[in-house]
């Protein structure tokens, strides 16, 4: 090992405790190694010879070179508010640093009583411990046998580890070399130092190593609030940490903690009250109460800590360079300080939210089966629960058959049929066993998109299994449905391609590269929408059109990626053939394998943070144990959109939020996606997201302090009975509740924009008194635009012509003023316009020749009694159509006003 003189020496300085010895060392060192070779030369009956001596101290480590500060600490986590937030452990790691300082004076003196009483005043070595041990050696051939001082075993545990030789001479050789280095360690280390390393060294059971570790595990305490007897306790767990643990075995560890209290008492390190109040402590209740506490508390850590330590794992090796191994051992063993970024008050929102039953509409389990039969032949048979799905999909004759429960007995009555109709009497059952999944699953994603910390995660709801399990919010790769079209279709449209929220595309029924594409509503279709429109009510066909027409399937791929979507397939060879998501279901998330939850949460906050992708982190610092910067995780940053796309993007997603959309729709069923996430009080943006037969349900959006995502499913992708809407309500309960009490900023704006009003049919400048007269579904409003890219043509879809009210044609030049009315028609370009394809649009079509075949009627309005010509509108019967003659003379009266109509 390496010395690590700089750690050493920062702690002398803390200590002030450089000794002043004078040069009698070296004679005293000489002269006790040659008195040590004489009793180890008695013993092993005079063969050892003195070149042999200086052998075996040439082949000792020197001591420049060794490191006696302790090894293999806990790892440490902690909250973005510096709290501890999680303490890796496995075995032989979970070691917890104090000073010496920081140790009961009680605590030092237990152990210094019960191993080494002469500590303070040796050398390092115990001349009258050494001369006791080699008459035992002599008499009985034990070595061990009280030999070693504390200086001795903390370099035994710390250079030779833990002293494993395989045989008598290898164990010789050690035990002069140790005793040699520590002579020589001490005239390098304070006794003060040498008792801090060796008591945040030593095994003390339960898988604890040092004295603040025990402390925490048998008593939830910090050391330095250890009481006498609960020193005493530690004190004597350390010569046999199994045999005398306080949990498994506290008769055996009161033996010797009685044992330890003794010895301090005689050596006058205690006084008799202290004795007697310390033996009459009821120490291991409180031992056995704070265990129940943590076996109640398992080590089974959070979805966070699960991302955190993957994500350590992963960069310790490909940004610091350390092999797989190193960094597993660095991260459990190293002692190192991480900081995370979750933010502990969201992460509790998060985890109340999905934890809540009443949030969610239904609840099922699904099960892990394991069932293992012996037959009569000796031969046996696994079963898992494969084999029972099949089995209830056959028997059941249901091919859609869910394999869903609603209770434990409704499972244990599954498992009951499905072995009466599997084994025989002769068979006999060697193992099985199910675990429970609670259904329909959800995963959430929060992060702050202005630096890409990741501040609170769910990967899943019901109890947490274990550790490094399935989390579906950074393993599961789920369809994205239409999320996905703002990051293929419209983001690169706007960005790209040319296009504005106000650009149009028609809505009609619509295929692509032999694939049917259909809207989410129903059969219906709109006719001409724009971009805003195709966000707000989620519109497959305009998100399609936008992508075919605008974008290419190529340019949406590669912003795509660019989102930060690490999942795509660009061409992959398969047993059936081969897979690609460069294909046009990508600009409706039809992917092959998805996407994450936490990549499609941080490309969404790329467009929160004005086109700024931040990838997305759980931690900013790696400390190692002395405090050194190993990793500073600033997260990697790249532009995925100008500023004013990202702007225009934003509006347009606040708007899917709202009931209120000026826009106007024929069809009742199309809304707003993502009304049942807003709330007062906080500006919102976001999208919707679902798959075939709602398999997979999404809400992605933002305020202007977080990014949330949620992802909402079965596992094994059952078709929901109807529309799910809890996922959105979750969102909205998790945001409104971590916005709470925070000053609604708006979003970022930009000096890059400007507006213009705007006919939605066309996209185009509205005609004022022509486009805002419509009866059609377009509306005129004003919309945003990066600088330059406005329109500055007119409407071209909206026609205004003069109607005759009578003939209910293009008024003309006999059609009287007070019988005309102005008529708004809408054109359909020929491009979008086919036969027998009906959309909204067409009920607004001006007829064919119209313009060709104006009025020709001449009109003259007669009264009734005076027969005197008058103005007025012709009559019309109860449907607003003109009433035609019904007599030989071509006159019909009017019974309410008295007018007759003379047509001519």
């Amino acid at each position: 090992m390496n010395f690590n003189f700089q750690h050493t020496e920062e702690r002398l300085d803390d200590l002030s405790l450089h000794k002043g010895r004078s040069g009698r060392r070296a004679a005293v060192t000489v002269l006790k190694v040659f008195v040590l070779f004489l009793v180890l030369a008695a013993a092993t009956g005079g063969s050892i010879a003195f070149g042999a001596l200086r052998g075996v101290i040439s082949n000792a480590p020197d001591i420049s070179s060794i490191d006696v500060s302790p090894s293999g600490y806990a790892s440490k986590i902690y909250d973005s508010q510096g709290n501890v937030m999680e303490t890796l452990v496995r075995a032989g790691s979970n070691r917890e640093e104090v000073h010496y300082d920081q140790i009961p004076k009680n605590l030092v003196n237990a152990f210094v009583a019960i191993e080494d009483s002469r500590f303070f005043t040796h050398n390092g070595i115990d001349v009258k411990g050494i001369f006791r041990a080699a008459g035992v050696a002599l008499t009985s051939g034990n070595f061990s046998e009280g030999a070693s001082t504390i200086t001795q075993q903390l370099i035994k545990n710390n250079v030779f580890e833990g002293g494993m030789e395989k045989n008598l001479g290898d164990r010789f050789e050690r035990k002069f070399q140790e005793q040699y280095l520590a002579l020589k360690l001490e005239e390098n280390l304070s006794k003060e130092l040498i008792m801090e390393y060796y008591l945040n060294t030593i095994n003390l059971g339960s898988n604890s190593l040092g004295v603040q570790s025990a402390s925490r595990r048998y008593f939830g305490k910090n050391v330095s609030e250890l009481t006498l007897s609960e020193c005493a306790v530690i004190a004597a767990t350390t010569n046999n940490p199994s045999r005398y643990n306080p949990i498994t075995h506290p008769d055996k560890n009161a033996e010797r903690r009685d044992k330890v209290l003794r010895k301090m008492l005689e050596q006058g390190l205690i006084t008799q009250p202290e004795y007697d109040e310390a033996l009459t402590d009821d120490v291991y209740s409180r031992i056995q109460n704070n265990n129940s506490t943590v076996q109640g508390s398992a080590r089974i850590y959070s979805y966070f800590t699960d991302s955190v330590v993957e994500s350590v794992l992963q960069d310790l090796q490909e940004k610091a360079g350390y092999s797989q191994t190193q960094a597993y051992n660095l991260l459990y063993s190293g002692g190192l300080t991480i900081q995370s970024t979750m933010d502990p008050e969201v992460q509790t929102v998060v985890d109340e939210e999905i934890a809540n039953l009443s949030n969610f509409p239904e609840t099922y389990y699904t099960i892990v089966y394991r069932l293992t039969v012996e037959h009569a032949d000796g031969t046996t048979t696994r079963y898992t629960e494969s084999d029972l799905k099949k089995y209830f999909i056959k028997e059941l004759g249901n091919a859609t058959y869910r394999f869903l429960f609603n209770s434990d007995e409704e499972i244990e009555a599954a498992l009951e049929q499905f072995r009466t109709a599997k084994l025989t009497a002769q068979d006999k059952i060697i193992s099985e066993s199910y675990t429970k999944t609670i259904e329909p699953q959800m995963s959430m994603v929060v992060m702050d998109q202005t630096n890409g910390h990741v501040v609170a995660i769910n990967g899943g709801r019901g109890e947490k299994q274990g550790n490094l399990v399935l989390n579906r919010a950074t393993d599961s790769t789920r369809q994205p449905g239409s999320c996905f079209k703002v990051l293929v279709d419209f983001a690169p449209a706007i960005d790209k391609a040319g296009a504005t929220l106000a650009t149009t595309y028609y809505d009609s029924p619509f295929s692509a590269n032999n694939q049917q594409f259909a809207n989410w509503w129903s059969s219906n279709y709109v006719g001409y929408a724009n971009i805003r429109q195709g966000i707000a009510y989620s519109m497959n066909i305009i998100a399609m059109k936008c992508l075919m027409d605008t974008v290419t399937v190529d340019v949406g791929f590669e912003y795509a990626k660019n989102f930060g979507i690490s999942t795509l397939v660009d061409s992959q060879l398969s047993g059936s053939g081969t897979y690609s998501d460069k294909v046009p279901s990508i600009g409706l998330g039809g992917l092959t394998y998805g996407v994450t939850n936490l990549e499609l949460t941080a490309a969404y906050a790329s467009i929160a943070n004005m086109g700024e992708y931040q990838e997305p982190v759980f931690y900013t610092k790696i400390l190692d144990h002395d405090g050194k910067v190993i990793l500073d995780n600033t997260p990697k940053t790249h532009t995925v959109l100008k500023e004013t796309s990202a702007f225009l993007l934003t509006k347009a997603m606040e708007e899917t939020m709202k009931s209120d959309c000026p826009f106007e729709v024929v069809d009742p069923n199309i809304h707003e996606t993502g009304q049942e996430c807003y709330f007062e009080g906080m500006s919102l943006a976001g999208k919707s997201g679902s798959s075939t037969h709602n398999y997979d349900n999404w809400f992605v959006g933002y305020s202007p302090y977080y990014t949330c995502g949620v992802w909402y499913g079965y596992d094994d992708t059952y078709m929901f009975d109807g529309g799910q809407s809890c996922h959105k309500y979750i969102w909205k309960n998790v945001m409104q509740r971590i916005n709470s009490g925070k000053t609604d900023i708006g979003f970022p704006g930009s000096n890059e924009i400007e507006t213009a009003k705007i006919c939605s049919k066309s996209g185009l400048l509205a005609i004022d008194g022509v486009c805002d007269k419509a009866e059609d579904t377009g509306v005129v409003y004003t919309e945003y635009f990066a600088k330059g890219t406005a329109p500055t043509e007119y409407c071209n879809r909206h026609t205004k012509v003069s109607v005759c009210t009578v003939s209910g044609m293009m008024a003309g030049e006999n059609c009287p003023p007070d019988l005309c009315e102005d008529h708004i028609f809408l054109s359909i370009d020929k491009a979008d316009y086919k036969e027998g394809e009906f959309t909204d649009d067409c009920k607004y079509l001006m007829p064919d020749g119209f313009l060709d075949r104006p009025c020709t009627l001449a009109h003259r309005l007669i009264d009734n009694n005076t027969h005197e010509e008058v103005t007025g509108e012709a009559p019309t019967d109860e449907y607003g159509n003109p009433v035609n003659p019904s007599d030989e003379t071509g006159r019909e009266q009017d019974p309410t006003s008295g007018v007759l109509t003379q047509y001519d």
